[in-house]
Formats: structure tokens, sequence, C-alpha cells
């Protein structure tokens, strides 16, 4: 082998141990959304909507009066649409994107959409970014309180075709209940290296507030006092 073939050969070696190693520690996440109405809240560089009268405008993908489409590509996001209650599509001004809804008593669905068979190993639900900053909120999950802000789902085998056929779902449910805040977020990941860590790109978010707390940037103290016995 001449020096320019072993040069070769060896940058050849190091993509692909980069790769391999990118696919070991890029920890993937699953859809988490809901039960219950919501909107989602897109980032204006990944999507965009049309209304009836637009030439990609597909009655069956219609929530309410809006078909969301992948920029670029102009197809459907099928993940986004798993939402059984997703009620509309608004854009993000802040960053915030996500399934927004106001609920403080609600079921979770984990959901592993995937384009083909698969199973997630050890899942986390992770609880976080809470409204307003320093709140604290109690959390339950499945009727028992959460000690931290990590609940541990276990592994999700995914291995049911869609009513379409074209892509995978399975999921798991969880009755979530909170309090002490005015909102807080929720994503969940597969934990593949089990160090308790995302390792991979950003996650699916849903986003749950309280409808009781008048305002999102209330302090602190006056959300506490809506709690007081």
């Amino acid at each position: 082998m001449d020096h320019s073939s072993r040069a070769l050969w060896l940058v050849g070696m190091v993509c692909a141990v980069l790769v391999v190693s990118t696919g070991i520690f890029a920890d993937p996440c699953l859809v988490v959304y809901p039960d219950c109405g919501c909107v989602y809240r897109y980032d204006v560089t990944e999507y965009y909507t049309v209304g009836p009268g637009d030439t990609l405008y597909d009655p069956l993908y219609d929530r309410g009066g809006l078909v969301l489409l992948e920029t670029g590509t102009n197809e459907i996001d099928m993940s986004i649409y798993q939402a059984p209650m997703l009620q509309g599509f608004e854009p993000s001004v802040d960053g915030n994107e996500g399934y927004i809804f106001v609920d403080t008593d609600f079921d979770l669905i984990i959901d592993g959409f995937n384009y083909a068979p698969t199973t997630y190993l050890n899942v986390l639900l992770v609880f976080d970014r809470f409204v307003p900053e320093g709140c604290v909120p109690e959390i339950t999950v499945n009727g028992m309180p959460l000690a931290g802000f990590v609940y541990p789902v276990g592994d999700l085998v995914v291995s049911t075709p869609t009513p379409d056929g074209n892509n995978y779902s399975d999921t798991v449910t969880l009755a979530v209940s909170w309090r002490g805040c005015y909102g807080l977020h929720m994503w969940a990941f597969s934990d593949e290296n089990y160090n308790g860590a995302l390792d991979g790109g950003e996650c699916f978010t849903a986003y749950s507030h309280d409808s009781m707390v008048p305002a999102e940037d209330s302090s602190w103290g006056a959300v506490k006092s809506l709690y007081r016995r």
C-alpha cells in the first residue's frame, strides 16, 4: 500500500470510528404529548403552515384550519400528528417549541414513533425548565410522588405499524400531576449508555401550564400564594 492509499485508508477508518461513536453516544429522543387538547408550537426554521386553497393543503391533516409541513421537503411530520387531541399550530417566537396545553392533572403519552421497528432502552422522562425560574414543583407520576425530576420508564419496544402502514408506534401512558408553579416542560429520551444524560440532539417537548395562574411572568411568591392552605 503506497503512502497516498494508506492516507486515504486512515481517513476512512477515522470517519468510520466517528460515525460509530456518534451512533453509540447519540441517545435517541421520543415524542411526548398529552392525552388532552393541545397546540403544537413549531420552529419557523423547520416547519411552516398552509391553509385551504394552497396546493399543498391536505384536509386529512387539517388541525384548526392549518396543515403543518416541513421546510425544504414540504412533507408532513407524522410524529407531530401522533397527538390524539392536536387542535392547531402556532409559530414559536422565543425558541419554546412543543405541545402546549393547560392542565396540571393529565395522561402523558410517551411515543416511540419510528420509521422501522426498534427498541428504546432505558427511557427516561424528564421534567425541567420550571416557570417562573427558581420555582420547584411537586410532581407525582402514577400516583407516586417523584423524588427529583426524572422518572424511569424502562424499555419501550416499538413494533406496531401505524394505520397507514408506513411507520411504527408503540406508547407508554403515565398519569402525571403537578402543582406549585406556573408551568413546566416534559421530554423523554432513551439513555442507551445509562449515564443519565442526554447525549443526542434536542428533543420534542410538552409544556404544561396552570390555568389558575394569571400570567407567565408571575413571581414565585405570587404562585405559591395560590396554593396556601
